[in-house]
Protein backbone atom coordinates (compact mmCIF):
# COMPACT_ATOMS: atom_id res chain seq x y z
CA UNK A 1 0.00 0.00 0.00
CA UNK A 2 1.28 3.47 -0.93
CA UNK A 3 0.51 6.81 0.72
CA UNK A 4 0.95 10.32 -0.70
CA UNK A 5 1.57 13.03 1.87
CA UNK A 6 0.50 16.50 0.74
CA UNK A 7 0.23 17.94 4.24
CA UNK A 8 3.22 18.89 6.37
CA UNK A 9 4.36 16.09 8.65
CA UNK A 10 6.91 16.77 11.40
CA UNK A 11 9.91 14.48 11.88
CA UNK A 12 8.56 12.88 15.04
CA UNK A 13 5.23 12.29 13.30
CA UNK A 14 7.04 10.67 10.37
CA UNK A 15 8.57 8.27 12.89
CA UNK A 16 5.09 7.39 14.14
CA UNK A 17 3.91 6.99 10.53
CA UNK A 18 6.75 4.56 9.87
CA UNK A 19 5.86 2.62 13.01
CA UNK A 20 2.24 2.35 11.87
CA UNK A 21 2.96 1.22 8.30
CA UNK A 22 5.98 -0.96 9.10
CA UNK A 23 7.92 -2.50 6.20
CA UNK A 24 4.77 -3.57 4.43
CA UNK A 25 3.70 -0.15 3.12
CA UNK A 26 5.39 2.97 1.73
CA UNK A 27 4.88 6.73 1.64
CA UNK A 28 6.04 9.58 -0.60
CA UNK A 29 5.80 13.37 -0.38
CA UNK A 30 5.80 14.69 -3.96
CA UNK A 31 6.56 18.39 -4.35
CA UNK A 32 4.95 19.05 -7.73
CA UNK A 33 1.97 18.05 -9.82
CA UNK A 34 4.32 16.18 -12.14
CA UNK A 35 5.62 14.12 -9.24
CA UNK A 36 2.08 13.43 -8.07
CA UNK A 37 1.23 12.24 -11.59
CA UNK A 38 4.12 9.78 -11.45
CA UNK A 39 3.69 8.62 -7.86
CA UNK A 40 -0.11 8.64 -8.02
CA UNK A 41 -0.39 5.76 -10.48
CA UNK A 42 -0.23 3.18 -7.71
CA UNK A 43 -1.21 5.28 -4.68
CA UNK A 44 -3.90 3.95 -2.33
CA UNK A 45 -4.12 6.75 0.28
CA UNK A 46 -3.85 10.53 -0.14
CA UNK A 47 -3.40 12.93 2.78
CA UNK A 48 -4.08 16.61 2.06
CA UNK A 49 -6.18 18.72 -0.27
CA UNK A 50 -7.09 16.71 -3.36
CA UNK A 51 -8.19 19.20 -6.01
CA UNK A 52 -10.28 18.36 -9.06
CA UNK A 53 -7.20 18.36 -11.32
CA UNK A 54 -5.25 16.05 -8.97
CA UNK A 55 -7.95 13.40 -8.52
CA UNK A 56 -7.60 11.92 -12.06
CA UNK A 57 -3.90 11.35 -11.35
CA UNK A 58 -4.87 8.83 -8.65
CA UNK A 59 -6.49 5.95 -10.60
CA UNK A 60 -6.18 3.42 -7.75
CA UNK A 61 -6.97 5.71 -4.84
CA UNK A 62 -9.12 4.18 -2.10
CA UNK A 63 -9.12 6.78 0.68
CA UNK A 64 -8.53 10.53 0.85
CA UNK A 65 -7.94 12.17 4.23
CA UNK A 66 -8.63 15.85 3.61
CA UNK A 67 -6.83 18.43 5.72
CA UNK A 68 -9.85 20.76 5.85
CA UNK A 69 -13.09 20.63 7.78
CA UNK A 70 -15.25 22.19 5.04
CA UNK A 71 -15.74 19.91 2.05
CA UNK A 72 -17.13 22.33 -0.55
CA UNK A 73 -13.89 22.32 -2.57
CA UNK A 74 -13.87 18.51 -2.60
CA UNK A 75 -17.42 18.14 -3.88
CA UNK A 76 -16.63 17.91 -7.59
CA UNK A 77 -18.48 15.29 -9.70
CA UNK A 78 -15.60 12.83 -10.13
CA UNK A 79 -15.10 12.33 -6.41
CA UNK A 80 -18.81 12.37 -5.56
CA UNK A 81 -19.52 9.65 -8.12
CA UNK A 82 -16.57 7.48 -7.06
CA UNK A 83 -16.29 4.79 -4.40
CA UNK A 84 -13.34 6.56 -2.81
CA UNK A 85 -13.68 7.05 0.95
CA UNK A 86 -13.37 10.71 1.91
CA UNK A 87 -12.69 11.79 5.48
CA UNK A 88 -12.31 15.35 6.71
CA UNK A 89 -10.80 17.27 9.62
CA UNK A 90 -14.12 18.29 11.17
CA UNK A 91 -13.80 19.10 14.85
CA UNK A 92 -10.09 19.93 14.62
CA UNK A 93 -10.68 23.57 13.75
CA UNK A 94 -13.36 24.23 16.35
CA UNK A 95 -11.30 25.96 19.03
CA UNK A 96 -9.40 28.49 16.96
CA UNK A 97 -12.24 29.27 14.54
CA UNK A 98 -14.52 29.92 17.52
CA UNK A 99 -11.79 32.15 18.96
CA UNK A 100 -11.81 34.14 15.71
CA UNK A 101 -15.59 34.51 15.83
CA UNK A 102 -15.43 36.00 19.31
CA UNK A 103 -12.44 38.14 18.38
CA UNK A 104 -14.51 39.67 15.57
CA UNK A 105 -17.50 40.16 17.86
CA UNK A 106 -15.41 41.76 20.60
CA UNK A 107 -13.59 43.85 18.03
CA UNK A 108 -16.92 45.30 16.93
CA UNK A 109 -18.53 45.69 20.33
CA UNK A 110 -15.42 47.17 21.99
CA UNK A 111 -14.64 49.33 18.91
CA UNK A 112 -11.14 47.89 18.52
CA UNK A 113 -11.13 48.60 14.77
CA UNK A 114 -11.64 52.33 15.46
CA UNK A 115 -8.89 52.39 18.07
CA UNK A 116 -6.43 50.62 15.76
CA UNK A 117 -7.08 53.24 13.07
CA UNK A 118 -6.50 55.96 15.64
CA UNK A 119 -3.27 54.25 16.65
CA UNK A 120 -2.11 54.21 13.02
CA UNK A 121 -2.58 57.99 13.00
CA UNK A 122 -0.98 58.49 16.45
CA UNK A 123 -4.33 59.80 17.64
CA UNK A 124 -5.68 59.44 21.19
CA UNK A 125 -9.41 59.47 20.73
CA UNK A 126 -12.71 57.81 21.31
CA UNK A 127 -14.69 55.59 18.98
CA UNK A 128 -17.36 56.45 16.46
CA UNK A 129 -19.64 53.82 17.96
CA UNK A 130 -20.92 53.08 21.47
CA UNK A 131 -19.02 50.58 23.59
CA UNK A 132 -21.12 47.45 24.06
CA UNK A 133 -20.85 44.78 26.76
CA UNK A 134 -21.56 41.27 25.47
CA UNK A 135 -22.16 39.67 28.87
CA UNK A 136 -25.67 38.22 28.87
CA UNK A 137 -26.17 38.44 25.10
CA UNK A 138 -28.59 36.14 23.33
CA UNK A 139 -26.55 34.32 20.68
CA UNK A 140 -27.82 32.39 17.67
CA UNK A 141 -25.44 29.75 16.31
CA UNK A 142 -26.13 28.44 12.81
CA UNK A 143 -24.75 24.90 12.62
CA UNK A 144 -23.80 22.83 15.65
CA UNK A 145 -20.78 20.86 14.49
CA UNK A 146 -17.32 21.15 16.01
CA UNK A 147 -17.06 24.90 15.49
CA UNK A 148 -20.61 25.62 16.63
CA UNK A 149 -20.08 23.58 19.79
CA UNK A 150 -16.96 25.58 20.63
CA UNK A 151 -18.86 28.82 20.00
CA UNK A 152 -21.50 27.67 22.47
CA UNK A 153 -18.83 26.81 25.04
CA UNK A 154 -17.29 30.28 24.77
CA UNK A 155 -20.70 31.94 24.82
CA UNK A 156 -21.42 30.36 28.18
CA UNK A 157 -18.24 31.98 29.49
CA UNK A 158 -19.94 35.30 28.75
CA UNK A 159 -23.18 34.16 30.43
CA UNK A 160 -24.99 34.16 27.10
CA UNK A 161 -28.29 32.47 26.33
CA UNK A 162 -27.38 30.07 23.52
CA UNK A 163 -29.88 29.25 20.77
CA UNK A 164 -28.68 26.95 17.99
CA UNK A 165 -30.24 25.83 14.72
CA UNK A 166 -29.06 22.67 13.01
CA UNK A 167 -30.38 20.61 10.13
CA UNK A 168 -29.51 17.21 11.61
CA UNK A 169 -28.78 17.38 15.32
CA UNK A 170 -31.88 16.79 17.44
CA UNK A 171 -30.43 16.22 20.92
CA UNK A 172 -29.62 19.40 22.82
CA UNK A 173 -26.00 19.30 24.01
CA UNK A 174 -24.40 20.89 27.03
CA UNK A 175 -23.89 24.68 26.72
CA UNK A 176 -26.93 25.05 24.44
CA UNK A 177 -30.15 26.40 25.94
CA UNK A 178 -32.37 25.91 22.90
CA UNK A 179 -31.86 23.67 19.86
CA UNK A 180 -34.16 24.28 16.91
CA UNK A 181 -34.48 23.00 13.33
CA UNK A 182 -33.26 25.10 10.41
CA UNK A 183 -36.75 26.25 9.47
CA UNK A 184 -36.71 28.33 12.67
CA UNK A 185 -33.66 30.31 11.51
CA UNK A 186 -35.49 33.59 10.84
CA UNK A 187 -37.25 33.39 14.20
CA UNK A 188 -33.92 32.87 15.97
CA UNK A 189 -32.28 35.72 14.06
CA UNK A 190 -35.05 38.06 15.17
CA UNK A 191 -34.46 37.22 18.85
CA UNK A 192 -30.70 37.37 19.30
CA UNK A 193 -27.97 39.98 19.77
CA UNK A 194 -25.48 38.15 17.58
CA UNK A 195 -25.70 35.50 14.88
CA UNK A 196 -22.62 33.33 14.37
CA UNK A 197 -22.42 31.13 11.27
CA UNK A 198 -20.76 27.73 11.67
CA UNK A 199 -22.51 25.49 9.13
CA UNK A 200 -20.86 23.89 6.08
CA UNK A 201 -21.34 25.30 2.59
CA UNK A 202 -23.67 23.02 0.63
CA UNK A 203 -26.28 23.65 -2.03
CA UNK A 204 -28.82 23.92 0.79
CA UNK A 205 -26.84 26.55 2.73
CA UNK A 206 -25.66 28.67 -0.21
CA UNK A 207 -27.33 32.07 0.25
CA UNK A 208 -28.93 30.86 3.49
CA UNK A 209 -28.39 34.25 5.13
CA UNK A 210 -30.17 36.81 2.97
CA UNK A 211 -32.34 39.91 2.97
CA UNK A 212 -35.34 37.98 4.21
CA UNK A 213 -33.79 36.88 7.49
CA UNK A 214 -31.25 39.70 7.86
CA UNK A 215 -34.10 42.20 7.80
CA UNK A 216 -35.71 40.69 10.91
CA UNK A 217 -32.58 41.10 13.03
CA UNK A 218 -32.54 43.74 15.73
CA UNK A 219 -30.81 47.01 14.77
CA UNK A 220 -28.40 46.43 17.67
CA UNK A 221 -27.46 42.91 16.55
CA UNK A 222 -24.28 41.63 14.87
CA UNK A 223 -23.56 39.02 12.20
CA UNK A 224 -20.35 36.98 12.41
CA UNK A 225 -19.29 34.64 9.58
CA UNK A 226 -16.26 32.38 10.03
CA UNK A 227 -17.65 29.50 7.93
CA UNK A 228 -17.86 30.08 4.16
CA UNK A 229 -18.59 33.34 2.34
CA UNK A 230 -21.32 32.13 -0.04
CA UNK A 231 -23.53 31.12 2.91
CA UNK A 232 -24.30 34.85 3.10
CA UNK A 233 -25.83 36.75 0.21
CA UNK A 234 -23.24 39.51 0.24
CA UNK A 235 -25.24 42.04 -1.77
CA UNK A 236 -28.11 41.70 0.69
CA UNK A 237 -25.75 42.07 3.67
CA UNK A 238 -24.20 45.22 2.22
CA UNK A 239 -27.62 46.83 1.81
CA UNK A 240 -28.66 45.86 5.34
CA UNK A 241 -25.44 47.36 6.72
CA UNK A 242 -25.78 50.53 4.65
CA UNK A 243 -29.31 51.04 5.92
CA UNK A 244 -28.22 50.51 9.53
CA UNK A 245 -30.64 47.63 10.01
CA UNK A 246 -28.02 45.72 12.00
CA UNK A 247 -25.18 47.07 14.15
CA UNK A 248 -22.32 45.45 12.29
CA UNK A 249 -20.68 42.40 10.76
CA UNK A 250 -17.46 40.49 11.41
CA UNK A 251 -16.36 38.58 8.32
CA UNK A 252 -13.50 36.13 8.06
CA UNK A 253 -14.89 34.86 4.76
CA UNK A 254 -16.50 36.53 1.73
CA UNK A 255 -18.35 35.41 -1.39
CA UNK A 256 -15.29 36.08 -3.55
CA UNK A 257 -11.84 35.68 -2.03
CA UNK A 258 -9.75 37.76 -1.92
CA UNK A 259 -12.46 40.35 -1.37
CA UNK A 260 -12.41 42.66 -4.45
CA UNK A 261 -10.79 46.05 -3.87
CA UNK A 262 -13.97 47.84 -4.91
CA UNK A 263 -16.21 46.05 -2.39
CA UNK A 264 -18.15 48.52 -0.20
CA UNK A 265 -17.40 46.28 2.78
CA UNK A 266 -13.83 47.62 3.00
CA UNK A 267 -14.96 51.14 3.87
CA UNK A 268 -17.78 50.40 6.28
CA UNK A 269 -17.21 51.58 9.86
CA UNK A 270 -19.43 48.80 11.18
CA UNK A 271 -17.52 45.94 9.52
CA UNK A 272 -14.36 44.09 10.53
CA UNK A 273 -12.72 41.88 7.90
CA UNK A 274 -10.06 39.22 8.43
CA UNK A 275 -8.64 37.39 5.36
CA UNK A 276 -9.98 33.85 5.84
CA UNK A 277 -7.56 33.61 8.75
CA UNK A 278 -9.70 31.79 11.33
CA UNK A 279 -8.04 28.46 10.56
CA UNK A 280 -4.70 29.72 11.79
CA UNK A 281 -3.28 28.12 14.94
CA UNK A 282 0.11 27.06 16.24
CA UNK A 283 -1.43 23.62 16.84
CA UNK A 284 -3.22 23.21 13.50
CA UNK A 285 -0.68 21.28 11.40
CA UNK A 286 0.27 18.77 14.09
CA UNK A 287 -3.33 18.28 15.17
CA UNK A 288 -4.46 17.36 11.65
CA UNK A 289 -1.52 15.02 11.10
CA UNK A 290 -2.18 13.27 14.41
CA UNK A 291 -5.78 12.76 13.35
CA UNK A 292 -4.64 11.28 10.02
CA UNK A 293 -2.21 8.94 11.76
CA UNK A 294 -4.94 7.73 14.12
CA UNK A 295 -7.24 7.17 11.14
CA UNK A 296 -4.46 5.44 9.19
CA UNK A 297 -3.91 3.04 12.07
CA UNK A 298 -7.64 2.31 12.06
CA UNK A 299 -7.66 1.85 8.27
CA UNK A 300 -4.81 -0.66 8.29
CA UNK A 301 -6.49 -2.59 11.10
CA UNK A 302 -9.81 -2.69 9.25
CA UNK A 303 -11.58 -0.48 11.78
CA UNK A 304 -14.19 2.15 11.01
CA UNK A 305 -12.69 5.50 10.04
CA UNK A 306 -13.55 8.72 11.84
CA UNK A 307 -15.09 11.70 10.04
CA UNK A 308 -16.28 9.85 6.96
CA UNK A 309 -17.94 12.39 4.65
CA UNK A 310 -21.38 11.75 3.18
CA UNK A 311 -20.58 12.82 -0.37
CA UNK A 312 -24.22 13.34 -1.22
CA UNK A 313 -24.80 15.67 1.72
CA UNK A 314 -21.45 17.37 1.19
CA UNK A 315 -20.09 17.05 4.75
Amino acid sequence: MKIILQHRVEDDQLKRLEDIIGDEHTYVAPSSKEEIAEEGKDTDIYFGFCSEDIFPLLPNIKWIQASSAGMDKHMYPAIRESDVILTNAAGLYGTHVADQAFALLLGLTRCIHHFVRNQDNHKWGGSKSPMIEIDGFNIGIVGLGGIGMQMAKRAKGFDMHVIAVDAYRTEKPENVDELLPMDKLADVMSRVDVVMIACPLTEETRGLINAENLSVMQPTAYLINVARGPIVNEADLIEILKEGKIAGAGLDVTEVEPLPEDSPLWDMDNVIISPHAAGGSQHRMRRITEFFLDNLDRYLKGKELKNVVDKQLGF
